[in-house]
């Protein structure tokens, strides 16, 4: 617990010192920052008379070790089973109950997952022996072999719809539509639990239940067959809006637990006293550590991703690369997530940062109660937002570059399978590139923004810059014959591409809106940034998909997430985190209507 403890510990400088200095070197920052909007109501000696659950308590090791556990356990579900495995499955499984688009009375090919009628990989040479090492190794060779050499299989693939509700649509479509079914679902599911979230002991509670029933609905896909297609489609949904409730109630601890630090809250006390000088160096301070902590957890979260994503192309190999062993792939990330999702019952906190509701009405269920005032708090921090401009030039940043980056994801997967005609563990190994590149993006970025003062705005519209590469690169298809994810071999390139910014992406996002929000209302504004950017997810797939049914190409979506990339940079541009954050700290004090 060592190596905790000292993410806690400022340097003994900054113990002595009678008021903030500018950060001279990374020696002297400290992981936790500084919160001067707590100066107002809390000191050190009121948080040592308080109790643990009073949310008063200096941030601990375990609870820095409990939230790093929560990206362990839930970052493996995005990155390996709705980033990778679920899309296949859902597209396999409409495949498998599909006609072919040219003509209506005839079954779509089956037989193999990626590519109808072919088999995934040759059978192994004589010269595997069945030991792990070698099975990897070979198959590997084999894969990336199948990638140099591509040439015209594309001509042997085979166009197909599946009738749903009364209409033909691509079966890459099918898994787009549950996605944006999904998110709309969450979206309800996260305003409804978002009051109780801020009031009382409630945030852990909704945090372990939502978490343990995600995880057991992403276990459940290991007992379906694929006749069932529709209940993959649901359990999906209902994973992902688990997923999306465990999401807000995990990131609104961030901005608790650094402001709970024992040394920087000691800090506040020395506010009146600060110049205006010293007053910016606290805020630039507070920017760069709150960077680092999310850094380092988005850095957590894409390591175990990684982890997931080797165990499960072994599984996949080993269990003869079928629709069955993307079905086992799926479970064992759902069984990773419910057993690192335990120890945060003893590590976390509930940490109140509010009181429970007054007046509760006997006569009514306490759950319709809080349901009830989860959306009545929805429209209150509407209504707020629209007084803090910063808060709402970052939610309409937001909603577009959102919808953009996870969008390209499900596209990219879905394009590599259809035109690319990639295999199950060449995708696989593309999750692990792209997984790799992240964890490098989410350390680095931070370490980049503070060594060359770069603003969080500056560092998030860099991010976006970088992203629009790859559908620009997409789109030269169109007129190279070359280039332009023309070959399998650059969709490992663009992997680490797109890896990178989605490590920064991570970073900066949750860092620099917990710049912006009032203490005491952070699950409430994390989930108006989670109905943000859960509502805009509506909009991509299913607007991909419309495109795909029409064009039957994925390739023209590229044009489609280049737009939303490049609309999002003069709304970034806008943006103004200083006046954001004195906004935020006036609505501390405002009280709730």
């Amino acid at each position: 617990m060592d190596f905790f403890k000292s993410l806690l510990s400022t340097s003994k400088d900054q113990q002595t010192i009678s008021r903030p200095r500018p950060v001279t070197s990374e020696s002297q920052t400290p992981l936790l920052p500084i919160d001067r909007t707590n100066a107002a109501t809390a000191t050190s000696s009121q948080a040592e008379e308080e109790s643990p659950e009073e949310g008063t308590e200096y941030t601990t090791a375990s609870e820095i070790l409990g939230w790093l556990l929560y990206a362990l356990a839930t970052e493996p579900f995005v990155v390996s089973a709705m980033g990778t495995y679920v899309p296949l499955l859902l597209e396999q499984y409409a495949r498998d109950n599909g006609v072919r688009l040219d003509d209506h009375s005839l079954k779509c090919v089956t037989g193999d997952p990626l590519i109808p009628g072919q088999p995934i990989l040759p059978p192994p040479p004589p010269s595997i022996n069945g030991t792990t090492t070698e099975v990897i190794t070979e198959s590997l060779m084999l894969l990336f072999a199948r990638s140099v050499n591509h040439n015209k299989e594309k001509e042997r693939q085979v166009r197909c719809v599946l009738y749903v509700m009364g209409y033909y649509i691509d079966t890459s479509s099918f898994a787009l539509y549950t996605f944006s079914l999904s998110v709309l679902v969450q979206t309800l599911t996260v305003i409804s639990m978002s009051g109780a979230a801020d009031r009382g002991h409630y945030r852990k509670h909704l945090l372990l239940v939502f978490g343990l029933l995600g995880a057991l609905a992403t276990t459940s896909f290991g007992w379906l067959d694929d006749k069932r297609y529709y209940l993959a489609s649901l359990l999906a949904v209902f994973a992902i809006s688990c997923f999306g409730a465990v999401n807000v109630c995990g990131n609104s601890y961030l901005p608790i637990l650094t402001s709970n630090s024992k040394e920087i809250r000691s800090l506040q006390e020395l506010e009146g006293e600060q110049s205006e000088e010293d007053q910016k160096a606290t805020a630039l301070l507070k920017s760069n550590l709150t960077t680092r902590l999310s850094g380092l957890g988005a850095a957590v979260g894409y390591a175990s991703a990684l982890v997931v994503q080797l165990i499960t192309i072994f599984i996949v190999i080993k269990t003869g690369t079928t629709t069955s062993s993307i079905q086992i792939a799926i479970s064992f990330v759902g069984i990773w997530w419910f057993v690192f999702l335990l120890p945060l019952f003893w590590l976390l906190k509930s940490r109140l940062t509010a009181p429970s509701l007054p007046n509760l009405n006997p006569d009514q269920s306490i759950v319709f109660q809080y349901v009830k005032y989860g959306w009545r708090t929805l429209f209150i921090s509407i209504k707020h937002a629209s007084t803090l401009k910063d808060v709402l030039i970052y939610l309409l940043g937001w909603f577009i570059i959102s919808d953009s980056v996870t969008t390209m994801n499900s596209t990219a997967i879905l394009f590599a399978k259809t035109e690319l005609l990639m295999t199950t563990p060449q995708l696989v190994l593309i999750s692990m590139l792209t997984v790799i590149s992240a964890i490098i993006g989410s350390v680095a970025i931070p370490k980049l923004q503070a060594a060359y003062s770069v603003s969080p705005k500056l560092s998030m519209i860099y991010v976006i810059l970088w992203a629009s590469v790859i559908p620009l690169y997409g789109i030269l298809g169109f007129f190279f014959e070359n280039i332009g994810l023309k070959s399998q071999i650059e969709m490992f390139f663009l992997a680490v591409w797109y890896g990178i910014s989605m490590g920064g992406l991570a970073t900066v996002s949750r860092s620099l809106f917990s710049l912006l929000i009032p203490k005491g209302k952070e699950s409430t504004f994390f989930s108006l940034f989670a109905v943000t950017d859960k509502g805009s997810s509506i909009v991509g797939p299913m607007v991909v998909g419309l495109i795909t049914d029409k064009m039957h190409d994925i390739r023209y979506c590229f044009w489609f997430l280049l737009a939303l990339m490049w609309l999002s940079l003069p709304v970034w541009y806008l943006l103004d985190v200083e006046r954001g954050a004195v906004e935020a700290r006036e609505l501390e004090f405002v009280e709730e209507e």
